[in-house]
């Protein structure tokens, strides 16, 4: 099953179906809301409704902890919570097929695409991950110039629909009234006239700006969830760095073997940041899985050692943060963290850890759309290591 999977994930992309393409015109002016949070009235987050079905951008779920993977140019889509609960959508023109983790055909709507935007039938993608919607009308003493509704998709509120409404009723109306300011400034909304068709903006392009993956404290229990979600990500380069120490080594070494059999590279973790602590990791490493590595990292709380003596032929890494580990950071902090000048490079280190599990996908996808070059750390890339090593002088 695994290796079926590793196949299947190959040729994955971000979001969902290409046909039919349809106009800006059949997006429908409505607001999202997951549980209890009303999300931004803009483009990105607008509901299409074809029939009785609605089409949601598969980028709402991502609050709720499901995520997208993919890109135009293959022909599956994979829409995933977790390592082993997901769905794929053909891409294929004129296969409009959805299968499940299982390889079980669903009877499906096809998706659509909206610019750059994919989106997923609503009621079924819903059902499949437990979740529940509600679409909720909103009166016309809140926003009187149409009819608006609400899309509310849940999976644990505390307000019910009417309740929400209410909490929520100036920000509907300041929102739906910018929205319609900045899009249509001389034409002011009316009951049934459709949005314009307006040129997409392009997304940034931060591709001269480098990132680096790495992990760190793979006995933590994590590990294997880390490298279930990296695999998600193969295709498109997403591989790291694994930073073991002896005690790794020691308690897993079919772990080591698997982190450098996929393709990730592997260096120390050094506690102690002595020459004898690497010497000693570095032969269980080469005995567990006959691999010979220069690649360092030093706990930040380690006492002085080789890093500050100027060891020669190492080579090491940190994290460009102050600690090396974003555990409990939400993902829009740790992205927010991430340069965007021409020419930065940025050092991604987590540990191995429930929290990193549930960020890294977040953080990987914003690195994506952002289109930020990201590179594997070998011995052969100029490190970047936190606090920098002082001068001789």
């Amino acid at each position: 099953m695994k290796k079926r999977i590793a196949a299947v994930l190959a040729v994955l992309c971000l979001a969902v179906i290409l046909e039919p393409t349809v106009s800006r015109a059949a997006v429908v002016p409505a607001f999202i809301a997951i549980n209890d949070t009303l999300l931004a009235f803009n483009d990105d987050n607008m509901p299409f409704l074809n029939g009785n079905e609605y089409f949601v951008p598969s980028k709402v779920f991502e609050d709720l902890g499901i995520w997208s993977i993919g890109s135009d140019e293959e022909e599956r889509v994979l829409v995933y919570r977790g390592a082993s609960r997901y769905l794929e959508f053909s891409t294929r023109p004129g296969d409009t097929r959805t299968t499940d983790q299982n390889g079980e055909v669903l009877n499906w709507p096809a998706t659509r695409r909206i610019g750059r935007r994919f989106y997923v039938p609503l009621r079924q993608t819903c059902a499949y991950f437990d979740l529940s919607y509600e679409i909720l009308e909103i009166s016309r003493d809140i926003i009187p110039q149409q009819q608006v509704f609400i899309v509310r998709i849940i999976s644990s509120a505390n307000f019910n629909g009417p309740t929400f409404i209410g909490l929520n009723r100036n920000a509907l109306n300041a929102a739906y009234n910018e929205y319609y300011q900045s899009h249509f400034p001389l034409t002011p909304p009316s009951q049934g006239a459709p949005p314009e068709e307006e040129e997409e903006e392009p997304p940034p392009d931060y591709s001269d700006v480098r990132v680096l993956l790495s992990f760190c404290e793979i006995s933590s229990g994590s590990a294997e969830l880390i490298l279930d979600l990296l695999e998600y990500q193969a295709a498109f380069g997403y591989y790291s760095c694994f930073f073991v120490s002896a005690d790794d080594i020691q308690n897993d070494p079919g772990l080591i073997r698997r982190i450098s059999g996929v393709g990730h590279t592997i260096g120390l973790r050094l506690t102690e940041g002595t020459l004898e602590e690497y010497a000693e990791a570095s032969a269980l490493l080469f005995e567990a899985a006959k691999i010979r590595t220069v690649l360092v990292s030093i706990d930040p709380e380690a006492p002085e050692g080789i890093a500050e003596t100027g060891a020669s032929g190492l080579i090491f890494w940190g994290s460009s943060g102050s600690s090396g580990f974003y555990d409990g950071m939400a993902v829009a902090d740790i992205n927010a963290m991430i340069p965007t000048e021409s020419g930065e490079r940025y050092s991604l280190m987590f540990s191995c850890s429930e929290d990193s599990a549930a960020v890294l996908p977040g953080v990987i996808s914003y690195l994506r759309e952002n289109e930020y070059t990201t590179e594997k750390i070998t011995e052969t890339i100029e490190a970047i290591y936190y606090p920098p090593v002082p001068d001789d002088d």
